[in-house]
């Protein structure tokens, strides 16, 4: 059975708030809007409706808490990204998917739905969503239509964005590189050296570790580092760019891009050659600081 005749009244409802007299018959309350976003050859595509604040409370009454909804109206929103990406620490796979939030006060679910095409009144079971990211809200200045952006777009990384009334709504976007990035030979003499780790009390961790870069015939930095997870234990791994002064660790095998772990990024601190690094996950907290030893 159509979905949409389990709704009749709500979508006659919705036609007749949207479309007004047959001379505004093109005039829809809530505008069509598309925002796409290329992130080192990953394209990210948001589809979505852009309903208007108009002087009100927006959540927690025009979109009560705790209740689900997508960011838009009309038509369901949709995300559709061509390769596979992570969203807040949550691997999303390659495809197209509708997207649902469920507002909180302090947190809000955003959840990516398999099945695009859904009425904006027909909401999904959120249990069900193939995804359930979880974002914190921020203030923001007032922006009257609800708009989806990228803010900063950054090597491997951007900021995705959903702004509406006063609320600001940032997910964190990290790709895996296309390509490997060979750095010139005076950009890689910047950051090769030993440093000395201080890990962040509290993670159960050892308090220290070594980090050792070095590069290889083929102008690739490799990294090594004892593992403060197992003491006496050590990882080698290929530094891989993933913007000014900032690397994941990955493995290049002959000659290609093999393998990279986008949750962790290695930022230098550099002035004519690195200073400082530190190691950090995917949402931007700090694992372990550390200093040069060897200049």
């Amino acid at each position: 059975m159509n979905e949409l005749r389990r709704y009749p009244m709500i979508l006659l409802a919705a036609i007749a708030t949207s479309v007004g007299t047959p001379g505004e018959a093109q005039i829809r309350a809530s505008e069509r809007g598309s925002v796409s976003q290329t992130i080192d050859g990953t394209t990210i595509t948001l589809d979505y409706s852009r309903p208007s604040a108009r002087g009100r409370t927006l959540f927690g009454e025009v979109v009560p808490w705790s209740s689900v909804w997508t960011p838009g109206a009309n038509w369901a929103t949709t995300l559709e990204t061509d390769r596979n990406v992570r969203l807040n620490g949550v691997d999303v796979a390659a495809g197209a998917y509708s997207v649902w939030m469920i507002p909180r006060e302090d947190r809000w679910t955003m959840t990516l739905n398999a099945t695009t095409e859904y009425f904006h009144f027909q909401m999904p079971d959120s249990a069900l969503g193939a995804y359930q990211i979880e974002v914190v809200p921020d203030r923001s200045e007032h922006v009257e239509l609800l708009t989806w952006g990228f803010p900063t777009v950054s090597g491997d990384a951007a900021v995705l964005e959903m702004r509406w009334g006063s609320t600001r709504l940032p997910v964190r976007v990290v790709v895996e590189p296309t390509r490997a990035v060979v750095l010139d030979a005076g950009d890689r003499a910047a950051f090769l050296g030993d440093y000395r780790m201080e890990v962040v009390p509290g993670l159960g961790w050892p308090t220290e570790a070594e980090l050792r870069v070095s590069e290889r015939a083929d102008g690739t930095l490799r990294g090594w580092m004892t593992f403060p997870v197992h003491p006496g234990d050590e990882l080698s791994f290929d530094l891989i760019p993933a913007g000014p002064d900032r690397f994941h660790a990955g493995l290049y095998r002959d000659g290609e891009l093999f393998n990279v772990e986008p949750a962790l990024a290695f930022e230098f601190e550099v002035e004519t050659v690195a200073r400082a690094v530190t190691l950090r996950g995917v949402e931007g907290s700090a694992f372990a600081t550390g200093r040069r030893t060897d200049h």
